[in-house]
C-alpha cells in the first residue's frame, strides 16, 4: 500500500471518529436539556405525550452505548496492519449506524413530544 492511500485511511478514521464524538456530544446535550426542563413540561403534557419523550430518552442512550463502541472499535483499528484498517469495517459500520440511526429517531421523539405538549 503506497503512502497516500494510508493517509487516506488514517483521515477517514480521525474524521469518523470525531463524527462519533460530536454525535455524543449532541445526544448527551438533548438529554441534559430535555430532563433540566422536565419541570417545566411535564406539568403541561399528558401522560401520552410522557410516553414519546422517554421514548425519546431511550434512544439518545442507545446512541450514546452505540457511540462509546463505534469509538472502540475505531480504537482497536490502530493496532491493524495499514492494509487491513478500514472505516467499512462491519465492527465500525454496524455501532457507526445504531448511533446515528438512534440519534435521529432520539431527535424525532423530541420533537413529536414538544409538537403534542403545547
Amino acid at each position: 500500500m503506497d503512502e497516500a492511500a494510508a493517509e487516506r485511511r488514517k483521515l477517514a478514521l480521525t474524521a469518523a471518529s470525531e463524527t462519533s464524538k460530536h454525535v455524543l456530544t449532541l445526544t448527551t446535550a438533548v438529554v441534559t436539556i430535555t430532563i433540566s426542563l422536565a419541570k417545566d413540561i411535564v406539568g403541561k403534557a399528558s401522560s401520552a405525550d410522557l410516553a414519546w419523550l422517554q421514548l425519546a430518552w431511550l434512544a439518545h442512550a442507545v446512541s450514546v452505548l452505540t457511540g462509546v463502541a463505534t469509538l472502540l472499535a475505531l480504537a482497536g483499528t490502530v493496532d491493524e496492519p495499514d492494509s487491513a484498517r478500514s472505516i467499512y469495517s462491519a465492527n465500525i459500520r454496524l455501532p457507526a449506524a445504531l448511533q446515528m440511526a438512534s440519534f435521529g429517531l432520539g431527535l424525532a421523539f423530541v420533537v413529536i413530544f414538544g409538537v403534542l405538549a403545547i
